[in-house]
C-alpha cells in the first residue's frame, strides 16, 4: 500500500502542471461536498435535532453543490489556461530545437564555406607570387638585351650626322621606344620589389624648393607650348622622404601633367603646409589638360587602370605610373590623391601629402638626402 502510494506521489511530482490542476478539478470539490454534507448532517442531526430539515437541504445545495461547482469551473479555466501556456511553451521548444539544428546546419555549411574560400585564397596568393615572380623574372630579362638596345642606339646617334634625314628621323623614334620600353620594365620590376617588401626606403631630410628646382631644369621639355612654374616658399620645413623615390614620383606627375595637356599651358609645381595633418607638407601638381572624370578618379591608382577613351587617345600607357607612384608614396608614410572637375582645359591637380622633417633632424643627418 505504501508503495503504490509513493508510486502515485512519483506520478504526481513528476506530472505536468495542467494534469495537476486537473486533478485537482475534480478531487477538491468532491472534497468540499463530503465536508459539507458531513458537517451540516452533524450539525442539524446532533445539535439541532431537526434531521433532514429544509435548512439542512439549503444548507447543502448552496455550500455542497454550488460552492464546489464554482471552484470546479474556476479550476477548469485555470487547467485551460495552463494547458495553454504548456502547449505554447512546447512550440516554442520545438522551434527553438528547429532553430539550433538549422544553426548547427548553417555553422557546419559556413565552416565548408570558409575552409573553401580559404583554400581558394591560398591558391589565389599562390598565383599572385608567381605572376609577380614570372614578371620580374621577365623584367630582369629584358634588361640585358634593353641595355645592348640603347647601347646600338647612342652609337648610332653619335653619328647621326652621317645619316640621311629619314634615318635621323627612324633614329629618333628608336630612342624614344626604346627608352620608354626601358621605363616600363624598370617600373614593373619596381612595382614587383614594393610588393614583395625588397624596396625599402632610406629616408632623410629633402629641402624641396632646391630639390625640384634641380630635378625639373633638365627633365622639362623645351617646348614652348608649356610652361613650368615652381611655388615653393623658401622657408617651408624639409620633407622626410626618399630623395630618389620622390624624384621617381615628382617626374612621373610632372610628365603625365605634360602628356595630358596637349594643348599646352601652365604646370604649377607647388608646396604647402598640410593644413588637415600636423607636421606634413602637401605637394601639388597641376595642369591646364583634359582633366580627370570624377567617377574615374578613385580607381585612377590602381594597377594597370587607365582613365576614359580620350586620356587614352591623347598618350600611350600602361597604367603603372601612378599606381607606382601610390606605392612608393605610402611606403614613406604619405598619400597621395587627385581633384579635377573632369571639364577639358581645367585639367587636374594631383596632391602628395608627405611627412615633414622630424625637430633635430638636419643636414648633418648621418644618411643626408639633400
Amino acid at each position: 500500500m505504501f508503495a503504490q502510494v509513493r508510486e502515485r506521489l512519483i506520478r504526481w511530482e513528476f506530472s505536468s502542471p495542467a494534469q495537476q490542476v486537473r486533478f485537482i478539478r475534480w478531487a477538491l470539490p468532491l472534497l468540499l461536498f463530503f465536508i459539507v454534507l458531513v458537517y451540516e448532517f452533524a450539525e442539524h442531526t446532533f445539535s439541532r435535532k431537526e434531521g433532514f430539515s429544509p435548512d439542512f437541504l439549503a444548507e447543502v445545495l448552496f455550500f455542497g453543490i454550488l460552492g464546489p461547482m464554482a471552484v470546479w469551473w474556476i479550476l477548469g479555466y485555470i487547467g485551460r489556461s495552463q494547458k495553454r501556456l504548456e502547449d505554447a511553451y512546447a512550440e516554442v521548444r520545438r522551434l527553438n530545437a528547429g532553430l539550433e539544428q538549422r544553426v548547427a546546419e548553417r555553422t557546419a555549411e559556413l565552416a565548408r564555406k570558409n575552409e573553401a574560400l580559404a583554400r581558394a585564397n591560398a591558391e589565389l596568393q599562390t598565383l599572385d607570387r608567381l605572376k609577380s615572380e614570372f614578371v620580374s623574372l621577365v623584367s630582369h630579362a629584358l634588361r640585358a638585351p634593353l641595355t645592348n638596345i640603347n647601347g646600338a642606339i647612342e652609337l648610332l646617334d653619335s653619328e647621326r650626322e652621317a645619316l640621311s634625314p629619314a634615318r635621323q628621323e627612324v633614329l629618333d623614334v628608336l630612342r624614344d621606344e626604346s627608352a620608354r620600353l626601358t621605363q616600363l620594365v624598370q617600373n614593373i620590376l619596381d612595382v614587383s620589389l614594393l610588393e614583395a617588401g625588397h624596396l625599402t626606403p632610406r629616408r632623410g631630410p629633402v629641402a624641396l624648393r632646391p630639390f625640384l628646382s634641380r630635378l625639373l631644369r633638365g627633365c622639362f621639355p623645351t617646348d614652348r607650348a608649356h610652361r613650368l612654374v615652381i611655388d615653393v616658399p623658401s622657408d617651408l620645413p624639409p620633407v622626410w622622404v626618399d630623395e630618389s623615390h620622390l624624384a621617381d614620383v615628382v617626374i612621373n606627375l610632372v610628365d603625365n601633367a605634360v602628356k595630358y595637356s596637349p594643348d599646352g599651358g601652365e604646370i604649377r609645381v607647388s608646396a604647402r603646409l598640410d593644413g588637415g595633418r600636423e607636421n606634413a607638407v602637401v605637394l601639388s601638381i597641376r595642369d591646364q589638360g583634359i582633366g580627370i572624370p570624377p567617377d574615374e578618379q578613385d580607381r585612377l591608382f590602381d594597377q594597370f587602370y587607365r582613365a576614359s577613351s580620350a586620356a587614352r587617345q591623347t598618350a600611350s600607357g600602361y597604367g603603372l605610373g601612378l599606381y607606382f607612384c601610390r606605392k612608393l608614396v605610402e611606403a614613406q608614410g604619405g598619400r597621395i590623391w587627385v581633384e579635377s572637375s573632369g571639364v577639358p582645359g581645367e585639367g587636374a591637380t594631383f596632391y602628395v601629402s608627405l611627412p615633414s622633417c622630424p625637430e633635430g633632424d638636419g643636414e648633418d643627418d648621418p644618411d643626408p638626402a639633400d
